[in-house]
């Protein structure tokens, strides 16, 4: 495998990653030890490790993992989340995703949660739609998730649904069985797509009130 190149502040990004965890758990969206976060480090992604209780989460609670397998890189003491192939998905196929925020919940687990017509995003666009696009609140579907999220397997996956996908949809993707996955270029955008899909939702994805405040969440 190649050298990567690491960001030399990836203390830092792993002491932001944690409080803002923290700052969702308390906020609703991650009760227990349900969802996930990750961002990209260089040229690996930093993810929340597996198993992790997110209102006790702290920088040690982090894994750096290599962006093709999705596994740990040297040194690294916990294993990654069990999501990680989808967050490696968005990451790899969306040249301006920074951060991936990933929120599970009995109401959003299966595509009928959402409005009807969930991910009818209409005829496939000229180009695949690569950027987070204009607002939206119904999260483009992945009905049928590989039953063992691979690497590979998934980022076809993911790729299918995002490639035939019009221009111009939310970026946000259901998984059934996992939950929303939402992206952007930086954590306010990817939780302004999480409030539009929960605005869609029925009943509401949470019962929480608040988002963290992204200021000072660097890239």
């Amino acid at each position: 495998m190649k050298p990567l190149y690491l960001r030399e502040d990836t203390e830092r990004q792993r002491e932001r990653l944690a409080a803002t965890v923290r700052q969702l758990h308390r906020s609703g969206w991650m009760p227990g030890t349900s969802g996930s976060l990750s961002l990209r480090s260089g040229d690996a992604v930093l993810i929340t490790a597996q198993d992790l209780d997110k209102g006790r989460a702290d920088a040690r609670d982090t894994v750096l993992v290599d962006p093709s397998e999705g596994l740990p890189l040297l040194g690294e003491t916990e294993w990654p989340c069990a999501e990680t192939p989808v967050h490696l998905a968005l990451h790899g196929y969306l040249p301006d995703c920074e951060t991936v925020v990933h929120v599970r919940t009995p109401d959003v687990t299966a595509p009928d949660a959402h409005a009807p017509g969930a991910g009818d995003a209409g005829p496939p666009a000229t180009e695949p739609h690569l950027r987070s696009g204009p607002a939206g609140s119904t999260p483009m579907v992945l009905p049928d998730p590989p039953e063992r999220l691979d690497p590979g397997r998934t980022a076809d996956a993911v790729r299918a649904v995002l490639g035939g996908t019009a221009a111009g949809a939310p970026p946000a993707l259901l998984v059934a069985r996992l939950g929303v996955f939402t992206w952007g270029r930086d954590l306010g955008e990817a939780l302004a797509a999480l409030d539009r899909v929960e605005e869609g939702s029925r009943p509401p994805m949470r019962s929480g009130a608040g988002v963290p405040d992204p200021a000072g969440w660097a890239r």
